[in-house]
């Protein structure tokens, strides 16, 4: 069995979010472990590759099943019914790919240890 994980972000106008993702896709490229065999990625909204772009480039691996990891914080409207409702139609274009849904970030310790070391680096700005 071929796994593949795959990054669903929020999407963005602003090209620095496009800019962004990109490097954190790459940094999790080096840091993927045996569970998952290829990585690929894509947006809710705007950005490219969209979730269907990214899906299909992801597919085209040969993978037979994928995890989609939300990055979203929040358990907002795109978690709760977006996601899943693209997810839906997903499936049926794979029929061959099984899915499975990871949880959104959530209030996770380690968001308060960025928000915690930010707040310090704040500290040592002069304006």
């Amino acid at each position: 069995m071929k796994r593949g994980l795959f990054i669903l972000a929020h999407g963005s106008q602003a090209k620095e979010a496009d800019m962004i993702l990109a490097e954190l896709m790459e940094k999790l490229q080096k840091k993927m472990d045996k569970n998952f065999d290829e990585l690929g990625w894509g947006s809710l909204q705007i950005s490219k590759p969209s979730v269907d772009e990214g899906l299909e480039a992801l597919a085209a691996t040969g993978v037979t099943e994928i995890v989609i990891v939300p990055m979203f914080i929040f358990k907002g409207n795109h978690v709760k019914y977006d996601i899943p409702e693209v997810l839906e139609g997903i499936k049926g274009k794979y029929p061959n790919i099984s899915f499975t849904m990871g949880k959104h970030i959530g209030a996770d310790d380690r968001i308060v240890d960025i928000l915690q070391s930010r707040a310090v680096e704040a500290l040592e700005v002069k304006f």
